[in-house]
C-alpha cells in the first residue's frame, strides 16, 4: 500500500486512557486530591500542587501497559480500513518512564493485535519524530508537535479537553462521521 493510503495513529489519548488511568490511581490512592478539568496536554499541569505525584504515576513500571481502551478505538480502526486506508501506529515514548516502549507494545499486541493482527505490531513507530514517519494523516491529541512543518502528513486533532479552539481537521471521538470526508480530502479523492 502506497504512502499516501496511510493513516498514522496515536496511543495516548487517542487509543489508550492515559488520562483515564491517572485519574483512577489518584482517586484510588489519593481520594483528597479532588479531581481538576482537563485545560492542558500535560495532566501534571492541571495539578500544580501535585505534578510530581502525577508525573510519578506515568513513570512507574506497567503505567502503559494496564492503560484502558478509549472508548470506539477498535470501531475508528476498523472504519479506516474499511475505507480503505491503512492504520499504522505513531505514538511517542515517554522518555522519564523507562518501561514506556516495551509496555506501549505490549498493550498493542494484547489489545489491538488480536483485532488486526500482527501487522499493527510489526509496523507501529514508537518515536519522538513523528513528522518522520511517512503518511497522508496522523491522528493525534497533540497539537504542538515537533517537526510538523517538515512532516508529509496533516494531521487530524482527535477531539481532547485541552486542545480546543485550534483550526483544522478535527474528529470528534472514533465514531466522527467527518472522518472519511477528511480522509478522502487529504488523499484527493473528492475536492482535491
Amino acid at each position: 500500500m502506497s504512502e499516501r493510503q496511510k493513516v498514522l495513529v496515536d496511543m495516548d489519548g487517542v487509543l489508550a486512557g492515559f488520562d483515564e488511568e491517572v485519574q483512577a490511581c489518584l482517586d484510588e490512592r489519593h481520594p483528597e486530591i479532588e479531581r481538576q478539568p482537563r485545560v492542558n496536554y500535560y495532566i501534571s499541569d492541571d495539578y500544580p500542587e501535585h505534578g510530581l505525584l502525577v508525573r510519578a504515576i506515568s513513570n512507574e513500571p506497567g503505567f502503559f501497559a494496564r492503560l484502558p481502551l478509549i472508548s470506539n478505538a477498535k470501531k475508528g480502526l476498523q472504519r479506516i480500513i474499511d475505507l480503505g486506508y491503512e492504520p499504522q501506529i505513531c505514538s511517542a515514548p515517554l522518555t522519564a518512564n523507562p518501561t514506556c516502549k516495551a509496555e506501549k507494545l505490549q498493550w498493542l499486541e494484547r489489545v489491538i493485535v488480536p483485532h488486526f493482527g500482527r501487522q499493527i505490531l510489526e509496523t507501529a513507530a514508537i518515536t519522538k519524530n513523528k513528522h518522520a514517519v511517512p503518511g497522508l494523516a496522523l491522528i493525534d491529541d497533540r497539537l504542538a508537535l515537533a517537526g510538523t512543518s517538515e512532516a508529509e502528513w496533516t494531521q487530524i486533532i482527535f477531539d481532547q479537553p485541552w486542545n480546543q479552539g485550534q483550526p483544522g481537521f478535527r474528529l470528534h471521538g472514533w465514531l466522527d462521521k467527518n472522518l472519511s470526508v477528511f480522509l478522502d480530502q487529504l488523499s484527493g479523492t473528492i475536492g482535491g
